[in-house]
C-alpha cells in the first residue's frame, strides 16, 4: 500500500468521522432544553460580537463590572458565548 493510498483512507476515515460528529451535534441541540435569558443577558449577548471587550461591555450597559463579568460567566455557563483573545485583549463572540 503506497502512501498515497493510506492517505486517502485516512481522509475517509476522517470524513465519516465528521459526519457522525455533526450528527450527534445535531442531536444534541435537539435534545437539549432550550436556554432562556433574562433581559440584562440578553444586552449583554447582544455585545458578544468578538469586538467588545469586558470594559466596552461596562460602558455600553451601565452596568458595574463585577454585574457584567457574572452575566457573561452566566452566558457562558449556557454555552451561548466564549471568550476569544485577539492581539493579546479578549473579547466575547456568540457560540
Amino acid at each position: 500500500m503506497t502512501s498515497k493510498d493510506q492517505f486517502g483512507e485516512l481522509l475517509q476515515s476522517l470524513k465519516n468521522i465528521e459526519e457522525k460528529i455533526d450528527i450527534l451535534i445535531s442531536l444534541q441541540k435537539r435534545s437539549a432544553p432550550k436556554v432562556t435569558i433574562g433581559k440584562e443577558e440578553s444586552k449583554v449577548l447582544k455585545l458578544c460580537d468578538k469586538k467588545h471587550t469586558i470594559d466596552d461591555i461596562v460602558r455600553e450597559t451601565g452596568k458595574k463590572e463585577n454585574n457584567v463579568k457574572v452575566i457573561l460567566s452566566h452566558l457562558k455557563d449556557k454555552g451561548l458565548i466564549r471568550s476569544v483573545e485577539i492581539k493579546g485583549i479578549i473579547v466575547y463572540e456568540r457560540i
